[in-house]
């Protein structure tokens, strides 16, 4: 053949195959678009493609933009070609019932912390999942972690006392700037790390990010949180080349890397010996979890454990600081409380539930500022469903919208925009538990419900009762307080607060006045 009969055949074969590629994706897309067709949407492009998705993801705007969808478009909105949002929580909890017969969407793999093996949230046949589930429910309840408060009081005990050394040493009258996002993280992996291997890394300690993990998690929240949502990006970096090249591993010296490592040292060490301890990992050795599969729930409870928690603990703050009248009532709650002479120190669980103030403080916190933005998507069942008289076909993934649920005025009255903890004592005590179990979608429901609410729960209100026990807090920069941005998460730095020691509270305390 000859160069010029070579270069046209080429050419016509370039085009041909060009031509097919369109006419199947024009395909694609119409088959995608057809079946949800009667569905509003933000953006033309969400019906046939994920533009819109990977635009809201990247743009570092997501919650603001979720947030306000509903309001605009309905209980129901399209997100992409087989996406729909939803913030109806009836449709939620149908979805994640103990009989439903919908199935996780392979946007869970984007969990995989380990990307080569699947941990409880990522696994996504239900039977595997309500397997691993009853395995690892022992060590998430506490029931077989005996001194899971205690564990948590010592953490509380060298963060209170941590801040209080600092206050000492500066100049009398001085207040002590630190940044609340590094404290409550510090925090955060101190308490799961000694629940999980009973002794904890120290980060409270050492006062130092060790592995650069919050650093190299902030950074990496975009990419995770894109991934995740985009599907075809998914299956890149979950193919075998995308692991290769760009998959973490225990050699990596930041980021998931070392706490794989010290995962898998850890598990390598206990299955070596003899040693039974009653911490999480010995609970997950009990039931039966494998050395693999201990190494891989592990790295999964490091994470999911410690950033969730520290997000809602800074955020409570933050929403109780710049809220002068909510803080007042807060301090002078525990300020009666201690002239009772009825809480301990640090607080025990069983106190935190005689504070009906803080009990509304926490929910206020979550629902102002949920730790998790994911989609958390549901294949509808076979045969379909009917939503808001609108026919849904099967295998349609149903998203969780959170931050518009959280936002509803149906749900939550007509300031549900304004951090106001009364809402929870003012209802009658039937509205008041249905916002609580609204509130509560923050953990998911039903067979999906998170693990660890009971520790985030009792993490939480012990943290935000001792710190507004022992110290004056105050933002540096009322104007502009941090840096925020939301990637399936809220991502903030540079939350810089002035700490003074409360002598106020302290007298009260010695007086018993």
């Amino acid at each position: 053949m000859t160069p010029l009969l070579w270069e046209s055949s080429l050419t016509s074969s370039s085009i041909l195959c060009a031509g097919l590629l369109i006419v199947i994706y024009v395909f694609t897309a119409v088959g995608a678009w057809y079946p949800l067709r009667r569905l509003p949407t933000p953006s033309f492009w969400a019906k046939f493609s994920y533009l819109w998705l990977a635009k809201t993801t990247w743009s570092g705007r997501q919650y603001w933009v979720y947030r306000d969808l509903h309001t605009k478009y309905g209980p129901l909105v399209r997100i992409g070609p087989y996406e729909i949002h939803t913030d109806d929580p009836d449709i939620l909890r149908q979805l994640t019932g103990s009989r439903s017969s919908s199935r996780k969407s392979d946007w869970y793999l984007g969990a995989r912390f380990n990307p080569r093996h699947d941990n409880i949230l990522s696994t996504l046949d239900t039977e595997a999942h309500a397997k691993l589930k009853r395995r690892t429910a022992p060590a998430y309840s506490g029931r077989e972690v005996p001194d899971l408060e205690a564990a948590i009081d010592s953490q509380i005990l060298i963060m209170v006392d941590l801040v209080r050394g600092k206050c000492a040493m500066a100049e009398a009258g001085r207040p002590v700037v630190l940044d609340l996002c590094a404290l409550a993280g510090y925090f955060s992996m101190d308490v799961i790390t000694r629940l999980g291997f009973g002794k904890e890394i120290g980060y409270l300690r050492d006062e130092t990010d060790h592995f650069q993990f919050h650093q190299s998690l902030q950074r990496a929240w975009p990419y995770l949180t894109i991934s995740t949502d985009i599907s075809w990006i998914r299956r890149v970096l979950f193919s075998r080349v995308g692991l290769k090249l760009l998959g973490p591993r225990s050699s990596d010296r930041r980021g998931l890397g070392p706490l794989m490592t010290v995962g898998e040292y850890c598990v390598r060490n206990r299955f070596a010996g003899n040693e039974h301890m009653n911490d999480m990992l010995g609970s997950f050795i009990r039931h039966g979890l494998t050395q693999q599969q201990c190494e891989v729930e592990t790295l999964f409870m490091l994470v999911a454990g410690s950033e969730t928690t520290s997000s809602a603990l800074r955020s409570t703050l933050l929403h109780l600081i710049t809220t002068p009248r909510v803080y007042a009532k807060l301090k002078e709650e525990i300020r009666t409380m201690i002239r009772k002479g009825v809480v301990s120190y640090p607080i025990q669980y069983e106190e935190v539930k005689q504070c009906p103030y803080l009990q509304a403080v926490l929910y206020e916190g979550l629902r102002s500022r949920p730790p998790l933005l994911g989609l958390f998507p549901k294949r509808v069942r076979k045969g379909g469903e009917v939503m808001h008289g609108i026919h849904i076909p099967e295998g349609t993934a149903i998203c969780t919208n959170i931050s518009s649920l959280l936002r509803s005025q149906a749900l939550f009255g007509e300031d549900s925009h304004v951090f106001r903890p009364e809402r929870f004592l003012e209802a009658e005590p039937k509205r008041c538990a249905e916002m609580e179990r609204n509130t509560e979608l923050v953990f998911g429901s039903g067979q999906f419900m998170c693990l660890g609410k009971t520790i985030a729960f009792m993490e939480l209100s012990k943290a935000v009762f001792e710190l507004m026990r022992a110290f004056d807090l105050q933002v540096v920069n009322p104007g502009n307080p941090c840096d925020v941005k939301s990637f399936g998460a809220f991502v903030e730095k540079d939350l810089f607060v002035d700490f003074k020691l409360d002598l106020a509270m302290r007298n009260d305390a010695v007086s018993g006045v």
